[in-house]
């Protein structure tokens, strides 16, 4: 999909919230490991080797979903300054095992904001989630005058469908909410985005193992706790090749749409794990796709719809950090992304690459 004068505006996270989130760090994953009947992480150093991450957030305990919901819709009207009742839709991406869990979250949050809960779409997409959100904001502004805001919301709890002791899934996942706007508008301009599911066949996959699968029973929550409920299992050495494969895949569609029109690119990607993303990068390197990678794991882990926004709602710290130059007006950021396909789990992935003409300053509905 080519650009047609759509923007986004502020974008928006949560992480510093210490009121909102406590952070996980790789000793208490260790212990989380080992909990179960699997062997957990050899060492808390392993964690870091694999993972690549050093912290991540967990929901504080007496709090929900609606309660970050709530908190980043707040936030996000406060920084950009729309009025939600003259917003035609307000998409929120809230991935679960539980299929009506986004739904529920969104009727929570219409209650929340005293408006008609037939505005919200609600999505559970996974790590495509937030290309996905551009995706149907475009395709809902084509008929919009200018100036209408399509609110883009992700509020992300993965430790309520997880076991801690699955170590394929234990040293990751990360909890998270943003949020921002599209519109015809000043703001960073979306040149273009596009989703797809793509079926992996069986020679790249295991012999009667899907790539991902539920699972209903005793496990263990993010605080050692027994708890009955449905998780996500994956086979990680499947899931791993193709994940690799899809994400250069996205990553180099979108760098020759545009590489002939910009001075620099910066690429951020979906954030899945360490060993992932430097393999991605790796292979990204060798083509060639001349770029810079931002890697954002350390601190934020992966925090599934939640991981591309969070680097655009800090880009200026993760840039710093990665030791590359600001970022000056005109460069293109491309978000590739690749992961689980909520609708099919067992024999295919979501993909998903968008680019941003990245435009420093404030954009608000006053601009």
């Amino acid at each position: 999909m080519q650009n047609n004068g759509f923007a986004l505006t502020e974008l928006v996270d949560l992480a510093d919230h210490t009121d909102l989130f406590e952070l996980l760090d790789n000793e208490s994953v260790y212990a989380l490991s080992h909990q179960g009947f699997t062997a957990g992480f050899s060492s808390v150093k392993a964690i870091s080797r694999s993972t690549g991450i050093e912290t991540r957030r967990l929901l504080q305990m007496d709090l929900s979903p609606i309660d970050i919901a709530t908190a980043i819709a707040e936030k996000l009207q406060l920084t950009v300054g729309f009025d939600w009742a003259e917003c035609p839709a307000i998409l929120l991406c809230h991935s679960h095992t539980n299929n009506q869990s986004a739904r529920q979250l969104c009727d929570q949050l219409a209650e929340k904001l005293e408006i008609p809960p037939e505005k919200f779409i609600a999505l559970n997409y996974g790590c495509v989630g937030f290309v996905e959100l551009l995706s149907r904001a475009t395709q809902l502004l084509e008929d919009q005058p200018e100036g209408v805001h399509i609110p883009l919301l992700t509020v992300e709890t993965p430790e309520h469908w997880h076991d801690s002791s699955d170590k394929a899934f234990c040293g990751i996942v990360s909890a998270g909410a943003t949020g921002t706007t599209l519109w015809r508008g000043p703001g960073h301009s979306l040149l273009h985005v596009e989703t797809a599911t793509e079926y992996i066949p069986a020679e790249r996959r295991k012999e009667d193992l899907p790539l991902f699968w539920t699972e209903q029973g005793d496990m263990f929550d993010f605080r050692g706790q027994p708890e009955h409920k449905l998780v996500m299992h994956m086979d990680g050495e499947s899931v791993f090749l193709n994940g690799v494969d899809l994400m250069l895949e996205a990553c180099l569609e979108s760098y020759q749409e545009v590489a002939e029109t910009a001075d620099r690119i910066l690429i951020a990607p979906h954030q899945p794990s360490g060993k992932l993303l430097k393999a991605m990068i790796a292979a990204a390197r060798q083509i060639p796709i001349q770029a810079d990678f931002l890697n954002n794991l350390p601190n934020y882990g992966n925090s599934i719809s939640s991981t591309i926004p969070t680097i655009l709602a800090r880009l200026e710290e993760v840039v710093e950090e990665n030791g590359y130059a600001p970022v000056e007006e005109g460069a293109l950021i491309l978000l590739p992304a690749a992961g689980i396909c909520m609708d099919r789990l067992t024999d295919s992935m979501c993909i998903g690459r968008a680019a941003l003409k990245w435009q420093p300053g404030r954009y608000r509905e006053e601009s």
